[in-house]
Order: structure tokens, then sequence, then C-alpha cells
């Protein structure tokens, strides 16, 4: 690693003198999404939805909220102003209203999009990736190319809407060995919505169905909280093989109610014993030609309906789900079961509550209260989570629903004691009950953060330097170990881990910016790990070209990396960094005409030494990987 040591060193003392020629994203709402997806998710599966664009001329209040670094006082603005011109032809046309800065301006083109002059928008998007010297391994393994494949078409046109995604995944021969087809049609008849294809319903918490945006335990709690819709019915947008429902589904409004039917029917590859019964279910989605889980396939079936109401201080609802699987299950899980659910979310001017109670024979509950200030947000929790439904399309909690019965309490909140600085914090105290004999673990979690913006001399909100600082402190710490570059399977830490990490972002200007980020792992059993990063670029309304290098050391997959590396949306936004080693990667993506985009990445892996890669039986000592991406995109409005 001398050489990794030399050239931090370097570029640490070279970055400065460069940096009016690069540009890196410096924001914010950057870091909270940083932060709230390595919460929330250990793949990009759930990110094309979580972060899908909306149509500026149909959103909800809810809608514009939920983008990042849009006020209450924008969002109020764009609502006036849609009802006065009926029609927005341009986002340019918000740059006058009250709450219109410059960041909000951006996130909004970036999340948000205008149908055109019939009603229509299309987007579709090809993704490939590969690398060279993994290839022969799988095509031995597998007698496969070993590419990763992705594809998306959304289409709107007035009141209908069509999905398509296709995924392939390194060693699987079939191009279409995943593929979701997802159709809605609006406003017909007595209905709101007809859904048809696979479908992500959210409600409430989270506890039963949940989409990313769920309330959580953690700082960030307080926004969705203020902010979301406890419920909805999308049509389903992501490559994740498994967190759906797939079937039917429709909305009727009566007044200021609304009923929702369901019905959904669809097969889990399963881990089975000697008896046929399940012992876990293989959420992957790799179809390999050989190995995967012993044993065989596991169905399931749901049928429910929701009832719901709606007023001006929030929305509360009641459902009846019936969940039945064709297999036992060797754990506590049940292959039937009766759920009965009821949820609330209501909001005066400073107050927000939100509330969900579920039972399936064990009562579950989750409930969260806010109060909001001009300058400080501030939010407290308590959940008791016994139920005994498969954990399968998310949960109550910043990550994932607990594997075992879990009760806890927290307290979190933000303050802007200054314009230029904000402070973040939660504390959660929680107790995982085994189901297995063992005894019951308590444990805790401790999150503080400091954001301080210094603008250049106060002309723009985007041209300065962001100084941020993050501890974080874990008792239970759930890590994704990676199978041919995928991950596969969930291990949990039991012992503690703490996590310091800094970073440094100056924008030179509105095209010109760069990042430092230093962060350091403790683990209770003595192993540590340590991460520099440095990235820059350069990024205009055509062309946008950007470099990172990243140096990583790290005893075991416990003290890992997860790095948000800003890749193209076709693949991973996180990369596993473990080991000891360098990550170099490069990428640029070029906006052709207003309706098509082309962006390439090239990265390479750089080890101490060489490591043993495998691919089942077929492995290769190699010093570095490097992997080619490609992705080619249209949109139409």
């Amino acid at each position: 690693m001398k050489f990794l040591e030399g050239f931090l060193v370097v570029s640490s003392l070279t970055s400065v003198f460069w940096a009016d020629f690069v540009r890196a994203q410096s924001s914010e709402e950057e870091i909270r999404e940083e932060n709230f997806l390595e919460a929330v998710l250990t793949s990009s599966d759930d990110v094309p939805e979580m972060f899908e664009k909306i149509d500026l001329n149909e959103a909800s209040r809810e809608e514009l909220l939920s983008i990042p670094g849009v006020s209450e006082v924008f969002v109020s603005s764009i609502l006036e102003f849609r009802k006065r011109v009926k029609v927005i032809y341009s986002v340019d046309e918000l740059s006058h209203l009250n709450g219109a800065t410059t960041a909000a301006l951006a996130a909004v083109r970036q999340r948000g999009h205008i149908s055109g002059e019939y009603g229509i928008h299309a987007e579709a998007t090809s993704f490939s990736s590969a690398s060279p010297q993994v290839l022969p391994l799988y095509k031995d393994a597998y007698n496969e190319n070993g590419v990763r494949n992705f594809q998306r078409l959304d289409l709107k046109l007035r009141n209908y809407e069509f999905c398509a995604v296709t995924d392939k995944d390194p060693g699987e021969k079939n191009y279409l060995d995943f593929y979701s087809l997802a159709g809605a049609v609006k406003y017909v008849s007595i209905f709101s919505s007809i859904n048809i294809g696979n479908y992500r319903l959210s409600m409430g918490n989270g506890m039963l169905f949940s989409s990313g945006g769920v309330v959580s335990k953690s700082a960030e709690a307080i926004t969705p909280l203020f902010n979301k819709n406890p419920y909805s019915l999308k049509l389903y947008r992501s490559r994740g093989e498994t967190r759906y429902l797939r079937g039917a589904a429709f909305e009727i409004p009566v007044g200021k109610f609304g009923i929702t039917g369901f019905v959904s029917g669809k097969t889990f590859r399963a881990h089975l014993d000697s008896v046929g019964s399940v012992t876990s279910i293989d959420y992957s989605g790799l179809n390999l030609p050989t190995g995967g889980p012993s044993g065989g396939k596991l169905h399931e079936t749901i049928e429910g309906v929701i009832i719901r109401y709606g007023s001006d201080w929030g929305l509360c609802g009641i459902s009846g789900v019936c969940m039945s699987y064709d297999r036992p299950f060797t754990n506590y899980y049940a292959d039937k079961r009766i759920v009965t659910d009821m949820f609330l979310r209501a909001h005066a001017d400073r107050l927000a509550f939100s509330g969900e109670i579920m039972a399936d024979k064990c009562l579950s509950f989750s409930a969260n209260a806010g109060i909001d200030y001009e300058r400080a947000r501030f939010a407290v929790g308590l959940r008791e989570l016994r139920s005994r439904v498969v954990s399968n399309y998310g949960g109550a909690l910043s990550e994932a629903f607990p594997s075992s019965p879990e009760e806890g309490a927290y307290v979190g909140g933000w303050l802007r004691p200054a314009d230029l600085m904000k402070l973040s914090f939660y504390y959660d105290r929680f107790k995982i009950k085994s189901v297995s004999g063992e005894p019951d673990r308590n444990g805790e979690e401790i999150f503080a953060d400091c954001y301080l913006t210094l603008s250049k001399l106060g002309l723009f909100d985007d041209i300065g330097t962001i100084v941020y600082v993050r501890y974080k402190y874990k008792t239970r710490e759930d890590y994704y170990i990676p199978e041919s570059d995928f991950p596969v399977s969930q291990s949990s830490l039991a012992g503690s881990k703490q996590s310091f990490r800094i970073d440094l972002r100056h924008s030179f200007s509105r095209v010109v910016s760069v990042r430092t980020r230093l962060e350091k792992n403790f683990l209770s059993s003595g192993g540590t790990g340590e991460l520099f990063v440095f990235d820059c670029a350069v990024k205009t309304s055509l062309l946008s070209v950007s470099q990172r290098v990243s140096f990583y050391r790290t005893d075991s997959y416990n003290s890992a990396f997860y790095v948000v590396e800003g890749d193209l949306p076709g693949v991973a936004m996180y990369t596993l960094l473990y080991g000891d080693g360098a990550r170099l990667s490069f990428s640029a993506s070029w906006k052709a005409t207003d309706f098509f985009s082309a962006g390439a990445k090239i990265s390479r892996d750089i080890y101490d030494g060489e490591k043993d890669i495998a691919v089942e039986s077929s492995s290769r000592r190699l010093a570095g990987v490097t992997t080619i991406s490609l992705e080619l995109s249209c949109v139409v409005d």
C-alpha cells in the first residue's frame, strides 16, 4: 500500500490547484440522500422507484415535498401558479416564484418532468456492464458471457401508464431472466386507478407493505413524517426480483373515502429442509445454471382490501389481508395468516403524528410524533414488532423489517442554530427478541452529524464550501457478502461498530467543485477500517465528466464500506469496498439532444498484491479488475 499512501498525499496537494477544472455533486441534499440510502438499502433495486420522476402538472403537495431541497414555500407557490396557468410548460416558468432557489430549481429539473402537449411522456433506458478479467470465469462456470444487462421503458399517454423492465445478472444465460410488466389506467368509470401486472402498494408506516420513503428511526424520520403520504399504489419500476406484488389492484373514490382491492400471486426460490419445509427465502434474484439454493419453490398468494379516509388533517385507513403459502416454515413464520392493519397520519401547523397497528394473532405497532419549528424539527418513535408475516415487502424501520421480533424507542431531530449550520441526531434503544431459545439481545444506535455551509460571498446557493461531520454507533450491523460481484447473502454482526466520517466539498462555480471523504470504522472485536475518497467533475448542461479515487483498508466484511459512487442509473449505486486496495473510476455522460443521452463508465479495482476471484469452482488470482459500463437513454415529452 506504499504507492497508495504516496498517491493519497500527492492527490491531496494537487487537488487544490486542479479544482478549477473539475466538479462533484456538492449539496446538503446529496449527503442526506446518501445517508438515507445507506440506512435503507443494500443494493439499488428500489432506487428507481424511490426517486422516480413526477409530473409537475399532476404532482400532489406530498409528492413535490418529497423532492430533496424543495421547501414548503416553493411547493405552495408551484401549486398556486399551477392553478393560475392551468399547464406548466417549462421548469424555467417557476424561477420567479417564492422559494425558487438555484438548488431547488435544479432538484425539480432532476426529479420532475412535464408531459408534452398531448400528455405524452416516455423514457427508455438500456444499460450493460462487464469485467473483461472476470468474463472467462463465467464462461468456465456457466458457459455464459458474464454480462450484466438491464432495460426499462416508462410510457405515459394521458391517463394510461405502462412500464416494462428486464434484468440479466452475470452468469444468467437468458436476457429475459427477469422481466416485469405493469400497466395502469386512471379515472375510468368509478375507478380512479386500475393496475395490472407488477405493482407496489404502500400504506401506514410500512409494517406490511411499504416503499422506500416510509417513516423510519433516524434523523431524517422527521421529513417523511411531515411530508409523505402514508398510502400509494404505483407501477413497479425496479429491477429487484422479489419486493413487489403481482396481479391486479384497483382504487375507487367515494367522496373523502377510498377503497382499494388487490390480489397477488407469485413464486420465490426457497431453501428447504429434508421434509420440504422452508428454512429461508432466497431474495437475491440470481437464477444461475448451476448452484443456487437447495430445495425448490415457494408460492405466495395475497388478497386484501383497504378502506381509507382523507381530509385536511391527514389520512387514516383499515385493511384486511389474507396471506398464504404452499409450504410450511421451519421458523416462526406462518404459512397462512389473516392480517388486520390500521394506520393514521395526522398533521397540524406544527405537529405531526403517524401510527400503524397490525394484528396477525400477534400485535405489532409503530408510532411516530413530531413537532416543527422554523429552525428545528424533533420526532420520537415507539415500536413493538412481533409479526409472523414473511418479511418480504420492507418494514417500519430504516433498515429492513427485522428477521426476529423487536421492540424499541427512539428520539431524533435536527436544528439550525445559524443559517450556515445544521445539526442532526437520533438515539435508538431496542431489544431483539429471540425465537430460538437464546437470550434476548439489547442494542442501541447513535447518530449525530453536522453541516457547515460557507457560501462564496453569499452570491449563489450552490457556490461555496460544505463541511460535513458524522458519527455513528451501532450494536447491530447488517451487511451483505457479495458473490460474483452481487450481494446475495446477509449476515448480522452481534458486536458493536463505530464510524467517524468527515466530508469536505467545495464548489468553485456552478460548474466546478471537488470532494474529499475520510472515514474510520472501529469494531468491538478489535477490527478497523479506513476509507479515503477524492472525486472531481465538470458538469454542464450538455456534458458531465467525473473521476474518483478511493483507498480502503478493512480487516473483514464487518468493517467494509458502502460507497455511493454516483453510478449510471442502471448499475447499483453502492460499491462495497473491503480488503486492502484502491478503486479508480472515470465516467462521462453526454446529452446529445433534448431527447437522447449516453453515458459510459470505466472503473478499476486495484488490490494490494493479488486476490482470489472465484465464480463457482472457477477462480483466478488477479491484481485488479476493470469494469466497463455503458448506458443509452431516450426521453420524449
